[in-house]
């Protein structure tokens, strides 16, 4: 928990059966999806429960912790943006967590097999400065503070 495997030795037999299937269908970007069965569809890129439950946090779990921090940093925005709206804080969490649980497998499949660490689209437009760990934690921690602070004011 916390780390990612070197390789798919480490990974469980459901998440290697995952990637097996991923691998079939030209990996995480699903290009022969319409190939695979109903039920191997399900099993590979299906909605991932424990993503939709912990949103950001089974990515934190999972180790994929730059993307983690990227999705709390837009909850905590998301949620200030609406709430200023008066729009229930439950309805950006159910935004991110929805996204969080249609990404999830693709997404951990790229961090094992390819290392990516941050979606490659959203990296490219991403200040250098942002790019790393430490800046990620700073800005997230930052704009989830925000979030609550203004959440709880009456």
């Amino acid at each position: 928990m916390f780390e990612v495997p070197e390789n798919r030795d480490g990974l469980t037999g459901s998440w290697q059966r995952r990637f097996e299937i991923l691998d079939r269908i030209d990996g995480a970007y699903f290009t022969r999806w319409r190939e695979l069965s109903p039920e191997e569809r399900v099993r590979a890129g299906g909605f991932r429960w424990p993503g939709f439950l912990f949103s950001f946090l089974y990515y934190f779990a999972k180790g994929m912790w730059q993307k983690g921090l990227l999705l709390m940093t837009a909850y905590a925005v998301l949620g200030m943006a609406l709430g200023s709206a008066g729009v229930p804080g439950a309805v950006a969490w159910f935004s991110v967590a929805g996204g969080c649980a249609a990404s999830a497998t693709s997404d951990y499949y790229k961090r094992v097999e390819r290392d990516e660490r941050i979606w490659p689209w959203l990296a490219t437009r991403l200040p250098a400065f942002l790019r790393s760990t430490p800046a990620l934690v700073v800005v997230g921690v930052a704009a989830l503070g925000c979030h609550v602070a203004i959440a709880v004011q009456p």
